[in-house]
């Protein structure tokens, strides 16, 4: 049989052990803990760093880009201006729109061929006009217009450059038909 005292000496041999590991656990694997803990603190920083610095990159990139392509829109513009003054120059042209439509770039551009652009207001005489109707669905009022051959009708505004000179072509041949029209009469 083992004696009582080998089983207490045993017993606070343990402890004894236990209390050693948590105090050079807590002491010495702090400072080890700590360095990873900066270590990794260091990476995240720099990888924050590197994200933040492209990003301003990528900004500035976007930003060139964004007046590239502005002015190509104000050169495209400029070209239709110059193909198509000619034979708008001087014509007057009433546009209708379904609320919220914005047609400030349609209007600029008309305008930019020397069409005089005005607002329609519905039963308004056309005169020697022509109405540009934007909607998605058709107005009430247009099926009782006297002269439906003077109007265009075009489900959205135009938004790229293809689709304002297909607008301006369709105008010029519009305006070209109401002309002979009215030097047959």
């Amino acid at each position: 049989m083992i004696p009582f005292r080998y089983h207490l000496l045993s017993l606070a041999a343990v402890f004894f052990a236990l209390g050693v590991g948590i105090l050079l656990g807590g002491t010495a694997g702090h400072s080890w803990f700590a360095w990873g803990e900066r270590e990794v603190l260091a990476k995240m920083e720099a990888k924050y760093d590197r994200a933040v610095k492209s990003n301003n990159e990528l900004r500035q990139q976007m930003n060139r880009l964004l007046l590239e392509v502005e002015r190509s829109e104000e050169e495209v513009t400029h070209l239709m201006a110059m193909r198509y003054s000619p034979d708008l120059s001087g014509n007057k042209v009433f546009v209708w729109h379904e609320p919220g439509m914005r047609l400030t770039s349609v209007t600029r551009l008309l305008e930019s061929t020397g069409v005089d652009v005005q607002s329609y207001r519905e039963g308004e005489a056309l005169g020697n006009g022509l109405l540009l109707v934007f909607a998605h669905e058709e107005p009430q009022w247009l099926g009782g217009m006297q002269q439906p051959s003077r109007v265009l009708k075009f489900a959205q505004v135009p938004d790229s450059p293809a689709k304002q000179w297909a607008l301006l072509e369709n105008v010029q041949k519009k305006l070209s038909e109401m002309r002979v029209e009215r030097e047959k009469s």
